[in-house]
């Protein structure tokens, strides 16, 4: 029995001092041996020999590089305010047998060393310049750590102060102070805006007050020189009276030298205007008929699927009837830039009427609300919702008002899905499902048509602030009522263009005499003489 235990010892001492003798040094790792008390080797990383017993590792180091973060410091600045500073040290041992004999805790001095320079460096700095000081005070810290750890055998790779935190009143004090110059600023700027707004709103008053009373003037000068001309001929014992004076007529703007100069089989004589989806010219049919034919923007006709919406949309446009809209003629969706054709409508604009004789009277308001009215039911009827209805695209003709370009809408606003820089419409005649990109249904024109009426009677654009019922109290009840549920912010709630007529349409019997004003007249009889265009 003896024999085996002595054996069994004499194994596990074997095992014991194979275990002494051999060591694995990890990678990224040193190892300090010492014999008898004295340094002798530096064990890098891998498997290593040392005599058992007389060998003895010191310390273990790790080379990698260590980040430490020094608890907040309170530090005293020159004008003797304290601030708590967090420090961050990124370092690395670069000689392990430095690290163990030339100091006790190279960690404990770095923390040490790093809060001396501090309080040595900000007690020569205000409290402002420390705050705005951070790449000053780290360069000199590492100035100081790199000189002073090189012999330890630690390199220092970066200091970082954490956060600079000055005493609670001061960071009260600052606060109120930021929020002081950020209330100074705003008034300015809303000082600043009220006296451009004012400047502004002095500015449109006066070109309007200017406008109106040359339009008054012409229209007066108009009467009396019919008044004049009715004497005469009375004088003269004339039978019939002349309907109108001989005024000169309306000019169109002549074509531009970039401007085609004939579209399909279509001669361009004038210039009507030009918006967001192509230019509208005059032209003259082979027959020497007067129309209006509008060339599609260049981006718009790269786009192959607009050419096949826009071909699609023509086949339905062509079916819209009535005597208020403008009836399309001819088309081309096939050509380097598309184009429409649709009969020339002789008259301005009820943008042109607005600017230059303001809000309409109730008579005029009311008929105007019937035409569009009817021209939106009848474009509805075909499956077409018009989308950008504004008195731009309504116009004041000897028929009545008569609703134009809504033939290619729908083509444009599903190009427009792609992009992010075009939106079909205008600006303060948008639904708010418009501007929401909701999908759009035939109510989105019936609030279009409210903001029309709104503009027509001079109520829009409604001052902020303004309740809409004190806005349109210039307008008769039953009016008033369509364009308030029109401007519904719900579509379900807004009339449809039958319900409008319905309405209207019971008023009871219509006032006998013309439906425009004198100098709305004159306009619309200017617009249908004769006119002297450039070919």
């Amino acid at each position: 029995m003896i024999p085996w235990v002595a054996a069994a010892l004499l194994l596990i001492g074997l095992v014991f001092v194979a275990i002494r003798t051999v060591q694995v040094i990890p990678q990224a790792s040193a190892a300090i041996v010492e014999r008898s008390g004295r340094y002798t080797r530096t064990l890098n990383a891998g498997r290593h020999v040392v005599v058992p017993f007389i060998d003895t590792i010191r310390n273990r180091i790790d080379l990698r590089e260590q980040v430490v973060a020094f608890p907040p410091q309170p530090v005293i600045t020159q004008d003797n305010l304290v601030v708590n500073i967090d420090t961050v040290i990124y370092y690395q041992v670069t000689d392990a047998r430095a690290a163990t004999y030339e100091v006790a805790s190279y960690i404990q001095a770095i923390e040490q060393l790093t809060v001396t320079t501090l309080r040595n460096i900000i007690g020569g700095m205000d409290l402002e310049r420390t705050l705005t000081s951070r790449e000053e005070i780290n360069a000199a810290l590492r100035g100081v750590l790199d000189e002073a750890t090189g012999k330890w055998g630690i390199r220092v790779n970066r200091v970082e102060l954490k956060a600079i935190e000055p005493p609670t009143s001061i960071q009260d004090s600052m606060e109120k102070q930021m929020r002081a110059d950020r209330d100074k600023r705003a008034a300015i700027l809303q000082a600043e805006g009220v006296r451009q707004s004012e400047i502004l709103r002095a500015e449109g008053e006066k070109q309007s007050s200017i406008l109106r009373a040359e339009g008054e003037a012409k229209a007066a000068a108009l009467l009396a020189e019919g008044e004049v001309a009715v004497a005469e001929l009375l004088r003269r014992g004339a039978r019939a009276v002349p309907a109108r004076v001989s005024v000169p007529p309306v000019q169109h703007d002549p074509l531009l030298p970039d401007d085609p100069r004939r579209v399909g089989r279509y001669r361009l004589t004038a210039r009507l205007g030009e918006g967001g989806m192509g230019t509208v010219y005059l032209g003259l049919s082979p027959g020497e008929r007067r129309v209006a034919v509008k060339v599609v923007r260049a981006e718009l006709a790269a786009d192959p699927g607009f050419r096949r919406r826009f071909a699609r949309e023509i086949d339905s446009v062509r079916r819209v009837g009535g005597f208020h809209t403008a009836q399309v003629v001819d088309a081309s969706a096939e050509e380097e830039q598309p184009w429409l054709v649709t009969e020339y409508i002789p008259g301005p604009s009820l943008f042109t009427v607005l600017r230059e004789h303001g809000a309409l009277p109730d008579r005029t308001l009311r008929t105007l609300a019937l035409g569009v009215a009817e021209a939106l039911e009848g474009i509805h009827a075909c499956g077409i919702v018009h989308r950008d209805l504004k008195p731009g695209n309504i116009i004041i003709s000897e028929s009545g008002a008569r609703v134009i370009d809504f033939g290619i809408a729908r083509a444009v606003d599903a190009t427009a899905l792609t992009r992010t820089d075009f939106l079909v419409g205008t600006r303060g005649f948008l639904a708010p499902e418009q501007l929401s990109g909701a999908p759009l249904t035939p109510a989105v024109d019936a609030y279009a048509f409210g903001m029309v009426l709104g503009h027509a009677c001079g109520a829009a654009p409604f001052p902020p602030g303004t309740e809409l019922a004190t806005a349109l109290r210039p307008l008769p009840a039953d009016l008033s009522a369509i364009v308030t549920a029109c401007l519904s912010t719900d579509p379900a709630a807004r009339p449809t263009p039958a319900q409008v007529l319905e309405r209207l349409n019971g008023g009871g019997e219509k006032p006998a005499g013309d439906w425009l004003p004198p100098a709305v007249r004159t306009m619309v009889d200017l617009y249908n003489m004769p006119t002297a265009d450039a070919n």
